[in-house]
């Protein structure tokens, strides 16, 4: 995200946020970006523990 996008989001939202804020914003969006990819990544469902089936022997 760029400063110019990052004013025009804050615009619409009618949010006044200090110049110094928004700087940091746009440094950690690159972060932000990256993690909701990896979000959206597909895994196999056995690689979530919360997942895994495991039924009793005997």
């Amino acid at each position: 995200m760029t400063r110019q996008e990052l004013d025009a989001a804050l615009a619409r939202l009618g949010l006044d946020v200090p110049d110094k804020e928004r700087d940091e914003l746009v440094d950690a969006a690159q972060y932000i970006e990256k993690m909701a990819e990896l979000v959206k990544k597909p895994r196999p469902v056995g690689a979530e523990p919360a997942h895994t089936v495991a039924f009793p022997k005997g």
